[in-house]
């Protein structure tokens, strides 16, 4: 599977290009330095070897102890005078290879290496004009290890420099990571801290146009809540004064009129109330223990009270849970109502689902439903299905879209399921974390 962090696949990319370097710098090194080497230390050595039986061939016998001597002395080499427990040398000797070839070169012929079971030593049969000398020397002679410093420098050398590069690399993507969760919280609505402008040049750069960024959406938001509230209030004066008007009617006016005027006066200040209520949002409250089936039968009861006919489904004990109250009863309620207003008159169901793995409240109805193609689009501000526009109780569109606002500036989820016979299931999904107060925003004192 692909890494799909920036982290990941920047660590990767620095580990293969290093590792593939690191192998091609080792090939050339071995193929041009350390296997020129070994054929030169072999040939010299096993000219020695040669040359040493050449030597005990053609001097008289008297001279033989003092050439055995300065062989020891110089180079290390002993001539045999009885050497039984001698074995085939093992072909897993450093430099065998090499060796081996170099005296069949100088000898003229291929010989035979040993290697004793009792000692350290290997032994070599060299013939010199008719004799056989058997020369040995210390296996330590042939213990350098070209190989195992090669592979030492690589591995060595790889993992220093990916520890440096990974080292590197998270001082670049730490920050990008941090710019991430504040860009998540800004698309939630809040208001995260400024990043800190430090780093290289362009992470720099990039915090700084975010910070500006985010301060601006703040300035922008604020500006639009004050001129909403300035519409309002402007608005409510005059409606106010025609509410006024309309109770000091006399009694000869037409009863029927009066009352559509206030019907339409009271749905005028409903859609400016949630005009406000979209622009302003909610302001950060701190999460306090809930019961979340007190909080269900309250707004049942409250729409209850207005003609509406809800049935709530529970499991008992009371289900605990740490929320905004303002926040998850605004979403709550609006969820309610809209089931109510496009449920055709039939009973809701709403359901509360508690447990240790999950949270979940669902409101469902029996309207019409909504076509699988709209389901993304009913969350967006004044959007309506056709089959809303033409209902009295239709609403300004803003229902939903209040309610996915909240929720995604609390981490809460909202599905809208069909609902089998017909009608829509609203799911509201909480964190599971806050069922126990595990995941709760710092509150300002």
């Amino acid at each position: 599977m692909r890494p799909r962090s920036l982290f990941t696949q920047t660590a990767l990319t620095v580990a293969v290009t290093l590792v593939a370097f690191m192998v091609l710098s080792m090939s050339a090194a071995a193929y041009f330095v350390y296997v020129p080497l070994a054929n030169r230390y072999a040939d010299d050595f096993a000219a020695v070897i040669v040359s040493a039986a050449h030597s005990l061939q053609s001097l008289p016998e008297n001279m033989h102890a003092e050439l055995r001597r300065q062989l020891l002395q110089d180079h290390g080499i002993i001539v045999a005078e009885e050497t039984s427990d001698l074995s085939t040398s093992s072909e897993d000797i450093i430099y065998e290879t090499y060796f081996h070839d170099a005296l069949a070169r100088r000898a003229g012929q291929d010989l035979a290496i040993y290697e004793s079971e009792t000692s350290p030593l290997i032994w070599v049969d060299v013939p010199a004009h008719g004799k056989l000398f058997r020369l040995g020397f210390d296996g330590k002679r042939l213990g350098v290890n070209p190989p195992v410093v090669l592979l030492l420098a690589l591995v060595g050398g790889a993992l220093l420099t990916l520890a440096v590069s990974l080292m590197e690399v998270r001082r670049v993507v730490k920050p990008l990571d941090h710019l991430s969760d504040m860009a998540k919280k800004v698309g939630r609505g809040l208001r995260p801290e400024r990043v800190p402008e430090e780093g290289p040049e362009e992470i720099a750069a990039l915090a700084a146009a975010f910070n500006q960024m985010s301060t601006d959406l703040r300035q922008m938001a604020e500006n639009r809540t004050v001129m909403i509230a300035g519409l309002s209030h402007d608005l409510r004066t005059p409606l106010t004064r025609l509410a006024l008007a309309v109770e000091m009617l006399d009694e000869e006016a037409d009863v029927d009129l009066v009352r559509r005027i206030r019907r339409d006066l009271d749905t005028m200040n409903n859609l400016i109330g949630q005009f406000v209520q979209f622009s302003q949002g909610i302001e950060d409250e701190c999460p306090v223990q809930l019961d979340l089936r007190q909080i269900l039968d309250s707004l049942a009861n409250d729409l209850r009270s207005e003609g509406a006919v809800l049935r709530l489904h529970r499991n008992d004990p009371p289900c605990v849970y740490y929320a905004d109250p303002i926040a998850l009863e605004r979403v709550l309620t609006n969820l309610m109502r809209n089931a109510v207003h496009y449920g055709d008159g039939q009973p809701i169901d709403v359901t509360l689902r508690c447990a240790e793995t999950g949270v979940s409240i669902e409101i469902s109805d029996r309207g019409p439903g909504i076509p699988a193609d709209q389901l993304d689009a009913v969350f967006r501000p004044f959007h309506r299905l056709e089959i809303a526009r033409n209902t009295r109780t239709g609403g300004s569109g803003l229902g939903l879209s209040i309610a996915q606002q909240l929720a995604v500036k609390h981490g809460w989820t909202i599905s809208l399921l069909p609902r089998e016979g017909g009608g829509t299931t609203a799911r509201l999904a909480l964190p599971v974390a806050n069922r126990f107060g595990l995941r709760l925003s710092t509150c300002a004192a």
